[in-house]
């Protein structure tokens, strides 16, 4: 579920109010769009009660972990997946309540700014023990061979939410509900191991133009790829800013196709000597759908740019990647006007390799060991548009027969 988060519009200071994934904002008081930037993580606090004197006590900001995204895991001869959304406690150093319950849903979150007064704990355990913790992953392992040879979190959304507290002396009250929390064992014992707000935490409004033309860009909630319609380049929403995206699109003369985004992932794995298509599809024995594959043909993956259920997820990326010798795209350059939004990263497109190298090979008694040594070289990404037909409740690609369900597109862009 996404959580409603309160700022201030960086150009007149009014009210906005956004979904706590979206990384598009758009104030409706001057109409000007900005592209939000979170260098080391959003950072979101619970706001104080209104009934309570905040000039009363101390204030102090509790740190918690909020993941929502779906977990991959091989183990064993399987892979087994699942959808995470989870708020887990930081700060382990005193007693507070495990999650945030229904609170982070059930009020308007604030996003913590240089005027967020109050002082902030730091995480006491390490993020990706949180994450093994709240996925649950030796429940996920296969129950044959426990044994986790590979996993991978994709499409995650990783924040902090404060949860304020107010200390009188000795005594912790929540400052949201001023309700009593146990009392800390020194006077000092918080002061002395938070921090006032950090630099670096500030989170960086971009203008939504086109660096290269100055055209306005519209993006829409958590999209990472933005189109210029003027000048026809494709930008990448990154923690340096927009980046300029090499993009090509497929071919197809339906004026009414829905343009679906892709990583195209060029790479070799030496550990499998594969270097082309042709040595994928003899690895991991999957019969080619376009005949048998070129010798000359590099291999490359082809990852969806866009979140869906981890099911359809990986049944479109193998599917994709099993047919890439079906694909023509070229160099883009011509104007497409039903484009879906990319929203899925290419550093978690990257992620996605392994587990698509896993799904795709029957070959597994050889390569599933192998998973934890393959490294990826000579990688090279780019983002493609390739055409799907619209069929009413499906979207068809012709070439090579993926279909993907309209309201799963729909329900994804809710993970």
């Amino acid at each position: 579920m996404d959580l409603s988060v309160e700022h201030g519009c960086p150009q007149c200071g009014a009210p906005v109010s956004i979904a706590e994934s979206d990384r598009f904002s758009f104030c409706p008081f001057c109409k000007v769009s900005n592209y939000i930037i979170n260098p080391t993580g959003a950072r979101y606090a619970l706001p104080c009660g209104e009934s309570l004197d905040q000039e009363s006590g101390d204030l102090y900001f509790i740190p918690y972990i909020r993941f929502r995204g779906s977990v991959f895991l091989v183990s064993g001869r399987e892979i087994s997946h699942r959808i995470v959304d989870t708020t887990q406690l930081g700060f382990t150093d005193l007693l507070f309540p495990p999650s945030l319950g229904l609170r982070p849903q059930a009020m308007k979150l604030l996003r913590v700014s240089p005027q967020t007064s109050g002082r902030f704990l730091p995480l006491t355990i390490k993020t990706q023990s949180i994450l093994a913790r709240a996925a649950n992953l030796s429940a996920m392992a296969s129950g044959g061979d426990s044994q986790i040879l590979h996993r991978a979190y994709i499409g995650e959304s990783l924040s902090f939410i404060y949860m304020p507290v107010r200390q009188e002396e000795k005594n912790l009250f929540d400052a949201v509900t001023n309700s009593a929390l146990s009392p800390v064992p020194t006077d000092t014992f918080l002061e002395e191991r938070s921090k006032p707000f950090q630099r670096k935490w500030q989170s960086d409004f971009i203008a939504a133009l086109c660096p290269q033309c100055g055209w306005e860009l519209k993006g829409e909630g958590d999209c990472l790829a933005v189109p210029c319609d003027n000048c026809d380049t494709v930008w990448e929403v990154s923690a340096k800013g927009l980046q300029k995206l090499e993009w090509q699109q497929g071919e197809s003369q339906d004026t009414m196709a829905m343009w679906l985004p892709f990583w195209k992932i060029s790479t070799a794995i030496p550990e499998l000597s594969i270097r082309t298509f042709a040595d994928y599809a003899r690895v991991t024995r999957q019969p080619s759908t376009g005949g048998r594959p070129k010798k000359e043909e590099m291999m490359s993956f082809f990852i969806p740019a866009f979140k869906v259920r981890p099911k359809v997820f990986l049944q479109t990326a193998t599917r994709m990647t099993s047919a890439q010798n079906l694909f023509h795209p070229a160099p883009g350059g011509g104007h497409i006007s039903r484009r879906y939004p990319a929203n899925l990263a290419l550093s978690e497109a990257r992620q996605a390799l392994k587990i698509t190298l896993a799904a795709s090979t029957l070959n597994k008694k050889e390569v599933y060991p192998l998973l934890p040594r393959i490294r990826f070289t000579n990688v090279c990404a780019k983002l493609v548009y390739l055409p799907f037909h619209d069929d009413g409740h499906d979207l068809i690609q012709k070439q090579s027969g993926v279909a993907i369900a309209k309201n799963v597109l729909s329900w994804g862009k809710k993970l």
